[in-house]
């Protein structure tokens, strides 16, 4: 091709441009206008979203140190729970090792008892005689807690025999088989 071609051609290309532009001018006015809309409306949504997360970041953090404190709650009431099973725990060694001392003294009584019963047995005794000599049982329980049977007796309950004697319930409830155990000896 001649290089005149090549002139008109690069001309018509200019002047299709040049009567291209005042159109675009128009489509970009419009679509800067639209595009000014949308901005403005993703600038509203993306403040609405900063204060929702920031609601949302507060309420996290809210939540996370009623968490911690709830948990520094527990771990307390743990804590003071695990003292309360040691403290139970002792109490108990120690009620068995009374219990233990207490069968011990009511099986010597008992041995001590049956000795006396056989002596006063022996034959060329009187009947009179026996009955006197015969040593009435002795409670080693009920030495052991005057105080104890004594609310008893006056008919006050277990709980306020336990709060006046400063003992344990159940430890009054086995204070109290155990005397009548040993009545029935």
């Amino acid at each position: 091709m001649e290089p005149w071609v090549y002139i008109v051609l690069v001309g018509v290309a200019a002047i299709g441009y040049a009567l291209m532009i005042p159109a675009r001018k128009k489509e970009k006015t419009e679509g800067q206008q639209s595009l000014k809309d949308t901005e403005a409306a993703l600038e509203l949504y993306m403040s609405d979203l900063e204060r929702e997360n920031e609601k949302m970041i507060e309420l996290v953090a809210a939540l996370k140190q009623q968490s911690q404190q709830s948990k520094a709650a527990m771990q307390e009431e743990i804590g003071g729970l695990r003292q309360q099973v040691s403290e139970l725990r002792s109490h108990t060694e120690r009620l068995e090792s009374r219990l233990d001392a207490s069968e011990r003294g009511l099986q010597e009584l008992t041995v001590a008892q049956a000795r006396a019963e056989a002596a006063l047995s022996a034959p060329g005794r009187s009947e009179a005689v026996q009955e006197q000599a015969k040593p009435k049982p002795v409670s080693s329980i009920k030495l052991r807690y005057p105080r104890l049977f004594e609310l008893y007796e006056e008919g006050k309950s277990i709980d306020a025999i336990a709060k006046m004697a400063g003992l344990q319930r159940g430890e009054v409830q086995l204070i109290l088989q155990l005397a009548k155990q040993e009545e029935s000896v």
